[in-house]
């Protein structure tokens, strides 16, 4: 139980010290490195220098402080942790993370706190190099996002590095460029005495750090059907090889994309010849409050969704509420190397207990980080893929077209303000956070002249300290609607960064309900 574990941690510093001589070390650049628990330690020895009760036993005299910090996905606010959609089992009195502080996380808050690496940060606190994949079904990516912001806002000089793709460990964190970073910290931390302070987010994707086999020809730029995407998704036992059995896709794409035809799809023959550019979807979209049978191509197996109409498919995760019919509806939208699983799911959860119909999609910057970032956001792709979305829902019965709302954050923002521009007597409300506009055409954001299209009712939320997303994008977008006498509202948290949705996950879903209501979407 803890603090045993960081006891020993520390105990094992001032032990090293202590023999420095014997054993040629220099106890001024002592550097840790550790991956999930071992993240967690790394991170907590890093913040809780000055935290003397962590130090018992031997060489008391000496100090168990650190002077490079790399924490791989490591958990550093148990009660946030265990509250994140998706995660909710490590809430439990049996999981791990009770059994280390002794008891459930919500029921023993405070032990929790004592835990969290959060809690101790000081502007005196070492480097840090934190990296995390954001897939990982362990540990959710929200711990690293909270502990570099947390470092950012005290001044301490901090490296946050997102994997794209990548989940718990693994394909990832073993190629070259992620070995060459860490190298590279510990060699600028350890071996300069004049390392400067900075706060630099980074990002890479789980293919890149694979090291390619000889005679592999360059991978050419695609528009159809990402593998990584149809392997995250159907790869179940993650061999490398889609069968027949285990694709999810309507058959007659099966058939396509098995070029050779002996039952199962690979990397090699997915990319060896993309298929053509596929031509937009023949929609003519149902009238507002249409309920005829949802259009021809949708298929729903459990919450998720796939939808073909010739070469254009989609896919993403769809739920509806239990009871009286018909429903409003939602559109959740994802940002950068999120998906409609990992964002949509979490989102999808709360909104449905609104009594919403939820349908999220995915875009072309999910599990992404490389590529032409202007075919993201709020590209012609990612917005005919939005406005499908909207004509899907209005063919379902369940759904009362006239009560349509959207929410995205970050790029997701993006495509929900490009949906707005295109199709402004579509969306009764909508809602982002972490996002805004771009001063011109040309970014993944909308321009602030497609901006003054906008006549939807709209809520702005953005963290006062994000620098993914400034704040400014957003209050642009203000100043757009204001002039135009559009209804909205922005709130602007001190102190928050990019990750908002999730660090003020509560008072955001409060505020989003509040605005739907407002502008009347719960009401028929």
């Amino acid at each position: 139980v803890f603090p045993a574990q960081i006891e020993d941690c520390k105990a094992a510093i001032r032990w090293l010290r202590a023999h420095a001589k014997e054993y040629s070390l220099d106890p001024q650049r002592f550097g840790v490195w550790g991956s999930s628990a071992g993240g967690h330690l790394v991170a907590l020895i890093g913040t809780s220098g000055d935290v003397m009760e962590f130090d018992v036993g031997a060489n008391l005299d000496l100090s168990s402080r650190v002077q490079a910090v790399c924490d791989y996905y490591g958990p550093t606010d148990f009660s946030v942790f265990v509250t994140t959609p998706g995660y909710e089992s490590h809430a439990t009195d049996a999981s791990p993370e009770a059994k280390l502080i002794g008891g459930a996380v919500l029921q023993n808050k405070d032990k929790a706190a004592r835990v969290n690496s959060i809690t101790y940060v000081t502007k005196d606190d070492p480097p840090f190099l934190i990296v995390h994949g954001d897939k990982d079904p362990t540990v959710p990516i929200n711990q690293s996002q909270l502990l570099f912001e947390a470092l950012k806002k005290t001044e301490v000089s901090a490296h946050f590095h997102t994997i794209h793709g990548a989940g718990h460990g693994g394909p990832g964190f073993t190629g070259k460029n992620i070995a060459d970073m860490v190298g590279a910290f510990f060699d600028e931390r350890l071996k300069s005495s004049s390392a400067k302070i900075e706060a630099l987010a980074s990002e890479s994707t789980a293919e890149a750090t694979v090291y390619p086999r000889k005679g592999m020809p360059p991978r050419g730029a695609r528009r159809g059907i990402p593998w990584e995407m149809i392997a995250g998704r159907d790869d179940k036992n993650k061999d490398g090889k889609v069968t027949r059995e285990e694709f999810s896709g309507p058959a007659q794409l099966f058939e396509r994309l098995d070029k050779n035809g002996d039952g199962m799809i690979t990397r090699d023959e997915h990319e060896a010849d993309p298929p053509p550019p596929a031509a937009p979807p023949a929609i003519t979209p149902p009238s507002p409050g249409q309920t005829s049978g949802a259009m021809k191509g949708f298929q729903l197996v459990g919450e998720r969704w796939t939808y073909r109409d010739g070469d254009f498919t989609m896919d993403g995760i769809f739920m509806k509420p239990a009871g009286k019919e018909p429903f409003p509806a939602v559109l959740i939208s994802h940002g950068m190397g999120g998906n409609a699983q990992s964002f949509g799911t979490m989102k999808a959860r709360e909104m449905v207990e609104w009594g919403m119909v939820c349908m999220a999609p995915n875009y072309t910057h999910a599990g992404t980080s490389g590529g032409d970032r202007t075919q993201f956001g709020a590209s012609a792709e990612n917005i005919r893929r939005a406005q499908t979305c909207l004509a899907l829902l209005r063919s379902m019965p369940e759904v009362d077209g006239t009560r349509l709302a959207a929410y995205g954050h970050s790029m997701g923002g993006f495509v929900t303000i490009g949906l707005a521009v295109t199709a402004p007597a579509g969306l009764k409300a909508a809602a982002i956070s972490g996002s805004g506009i771009s001063p011109q055409d040309g970014n993944a954001a909308p321009s602030t002249a497609a901006a003054e299209k906008i006549r939807v009712p709209f809520l702005m939320l953005h963290g006062g300290n994000d620098t993914t997303v400034r704040p400014e994008q957003s209050a642009a977008l203000k100043q757009v609607l204001d002039k135009n006498k559009v209804p909205n509202d922005r709130l602007l948290a001190d102190g928050q960064g990019h990750p908002i949705d999730q660090t003020m996950r509560t008072e955001v879903f409060r505020l989003v309900h509040e605005w739907f209501g407002k502008q009347n979407v719960f009401k028929p």
